[in-house]
């Protein structure tokens, strides 16, 4: 073996051992932490009960990853989570293996290592949630578009892999979308134009289309609900220009891909004409999410993650530059920073009163209780045709943890527009449910007094919440004269 092959064989032994610890240890977390799910991720395992194309507010692939974990392992919170973290250990095995094709053997280590121990890559890994899965078929589609882009050769399969994964990440999130513009943008590259503009492009698009044409079928036969969702989202229809947002939002950039790696992408993109058409390729693909994103936080707001498919692309032109340049050392200081958060945040997810005693306990509080507070909530449920819940987090808790609840669940809505999947698949149905207990954030009957004659008030559950206390009231209802009532006066 050459000194070449050997250096090679080593980066890529040492990447793989660093991987698989890492994975390995964020799945033992995962087993270990008392963290249970957020009412986001029980929304999730709802949805993954029952297999369909699209839901309420997301495309299908979350569900379905959540259906594929706790259908080997069961309805554990871990196992609801599981595929996070494998998810991001395969993004980083297509990093991995682009930058060894860009750079060679050394950048592909420090490029999949500097994803791992990422500050938003840690972060997603605990939590199940669309960022994951999207990253994983981004990172898919830039190790294809390498691959296309280093050769005259026109291979159809690097064509079909990158629709195929384009389709698959629109199938997990719609911030897939962003990599399409960029390509477009990118044809003003003229090698990256010559080596992309041929007959296998068309491959690309048909199958990235007609993976995505499911989601599109049933959102058309669903009243669109998910697209309507995601445009909500963008809350244009608030006062509109804030520029307070767009400093928070870029803010918070360095906390999810670092200081030093933020800062570094900052150095590169002044780089400007100096950077080749690959570097370029790779800013445009990163540039893209970041202004668009940080467009929408300043007409209206966007959360830090909204732009979380800038950091493929980034880390491997920020890697790949410094280590070019022989400023190795911020490649290593980097990596040992995030390494040092991961820890911590390892060992606070594993022991939460580490975060109690920093003061930190809000951070986690959607996590905490919902166990004992939706068991509180069900010793009143006996004798009740249903529960009826006016909130969305709740409703997601319930169905998670009193699967096997003898009374039923059903959401009403407090105004006239449906708002959330629960008001969509169990809604409040008068004709069945004649006496209902009702459970409500509200301490007051302001959501019911104008539907029901009879009302009483039968206490409040509350739970300890980030130091606070999350509180339901509690009510029994019966003779319902609103809408939809047979017998209305």
């Amino acid at each position: 073996m050459t000194a070449a092959a050997q250096h090679k064989f080593e980066t890529a032994k040492a990447f793989w051992i660093a991987a698989a610890a890492i994975t390995a240890l964020r799945i033992v977390t995962l087993m270990v932490t008392p963290l249970g799910l957020g009412p986001d991720e029980a929304q999730y395992w709802v949805w993954s009960r029952h297999f369909d194309f699209g839901y309420f507010s997301k495309p299908p692939v979350i569900a379905w990853a959540i259906a594929l974990t706790t259908g080997a392992f069961g309805n554990a919170d871990w196992a609801a989570r599981l595929s996070a973290p494998l998810f991001h250990l395969g993004a980083a095995t297509f990093l991995f293996c682009a930058a060894r094709r860009l750079y060679g053997a050394r950048a592909g280590f420090w490029v999949g290592l500097a994803w791992l121990v990422m500050p938003g890559v840690v972060l997603s890994s605990f939590i199940i949630a669309t960022d994951a899965p999207l990253l994983f078929f981004w990172a898919g589609a830039l190790f294809f578009l390498i691959r296309i882009t280093e050769t005259d050769a026109a291979r159809l399969p690097d064509f079909a892999g990158l629709g195929a994964v384009i389709g698959l990440g629109m199938m997990s999130k719609y911030a897939m979308i962003y990599f399409p513009i960029a390509l477009a943008l990118m044809l003003a590259l003229p090698e990256i134009r010559r080596r992309l503009l041929r007959p296998p492009l068309l491959i690309t698009g048909l199958l990235a289309i007609a993976l995505f044409l499911p989601n599109l079928l049933w959102n058309a036969a669903n009243d669109f609900q998910t697209v309507s969702h995601t445009a909500a989202n963008a809350d244009w229809d608030d006062a509109l220009f804030k520029p307070l947002n767009l400093v928070e939002f870029l803010g918070g950039q360095f906390a999810v891909f670092g200081p030093v790696f933020f800062a570094a992408l900052i150095y590169a993109g002044a780089q400007g004409r100096r950077l080749g058409e690959r570097q370029i390729m790779l800013l445009i693909l990163t540039l893209t999410p970041l202004v668009i994103v940080a467009g929408q936080a300043f007409l209206s707001r966007a959360h830090a993650n909204w732009a979380a498919t800038a950091y493929p692309a980034a880390t491997l032109l920020v890697t790949g530059l410094l280590l070019d340049q022989g400023r190795a050392f911020w490649v290593k200081a980097n990596a040992a920073l995030h390494a040092a958060f991961f820890a911590a945040f390892t060992a606070a997810t594993m022991a939460p009163a580490i975060l109690d005693g920093l003061g930190l306990s809000r951070a986690v509080a959607d996590l905490r209780g919902w166990k004992d507070q939706t068991g509180a909530i069900m010793a009143y449920a006996p004798g009740y045709d249903a529960v009826v819940i006016d909130d969305r987090y709740l409703m997601g808790e319930m169905l998670y943890h009193q699967p096997k609840s003898p009374v039923e669940f059903a959401a009403l809505s407090p105004t006239p527009v449906i708002d959330t999947y629960y008001e969509v698949v169990m809604p409040f149905d008068p004709a069945r449910m004649k006496r209902v207990l009702f459970v409500t954030t509200r301490d007051d009957d302001a959501h019911v007094n104008y539907r029901f004659r009879n009302i009483e008030r039968l206490g409040a559950v509350e739970a300890e919440a980030g130091g606070e206390k999350r509180r339901y009231a509690l009510y029994a209802l019966s003779d319902y004269y609103g809408p939809g009532a047979a017998d209305k006066d």
